[in-house]
């Protein structure tokens, strides 16, 4: 009985991440055409918001990609004038990117589409079942974050709040170092 549960729920999350990579992330961009991006170039700009200051390498290793990838991504991007590149005054070998306007605008632009997207999914569920999708979803993410500090590390979203409660990354944070902390 539990390895049918664990294989059933295994083809559930290849469906989530496959659906979720579809319906949330290729065809919203469709709808955005004129925005000539990628889905991979999304993404990059994406960690780039979230993680400054950045420079190639930290994008390729937060993005698990190679360097010569990293700034093959990097340079399209500033050619499109979503992301300035600016030597750093300590270490000229390296260029601090940043997100331009232009960057910060697009991405509002996918992330209205794709919630948009999500609420037409979310419409079609009871409110029941998205309480208790929701409720699955951060207890899956907070069992996976827990006693792994690179993992948090890694994907924290740096929003900024570093004391926000909500925050489930925050809140496995400080489970991890011992503190108090509301409890999902």
């Amino acid at each position: 009985m539990k390895d049918l549960l664990l294989r059933d729920t295994e083809t559930l999350f290849e469906l989530f991440v496959d659906l979720f990579g579809k319906v949330l992330i290729n065809e919203p961009l469709k709808e955005l055409e004129d925005l000539d991006i990628t889905p991979a170039q999304v993404q990059a700009l994406l960690f780039l918001a979230r993680h400054a200051p950045n420079y190639v390498g930290d994008l390729a290793e937060g993005l698990g990609i190679s360097y010569p990838a990293a700034t093959k991504a990097v340079d399209r991007l500033v050619a499109k004038d979503l992301v300035t590149r600016q030597e750093n005054a300590r270490d000229r070998r390296q260029s601090e990117l940043t997100v331009t306007e232009s960057g910060l605008a697009l991405l509002e632009r996918v992330r209205t589409e794709r919630r948009g997207r999500l609420e037409n999914i979310l419409a079609k569920m009871s409110p029941d079942e998205t309480k208790a999708m929701h409720r699955g979803l951060r207890s899956f993410v907070t069992a996976a974050f827990m006693g792994d500090r690179d993992l948090i590390a890694a994907l924290c979203q740096r929003c900024g709040c570093d004391c926000y409660t909500e925050c489930i990354v925050n809140q496995s944070h400080l489970a991890l170092l011992g503190c108090e902390m509301d409890r999902v």
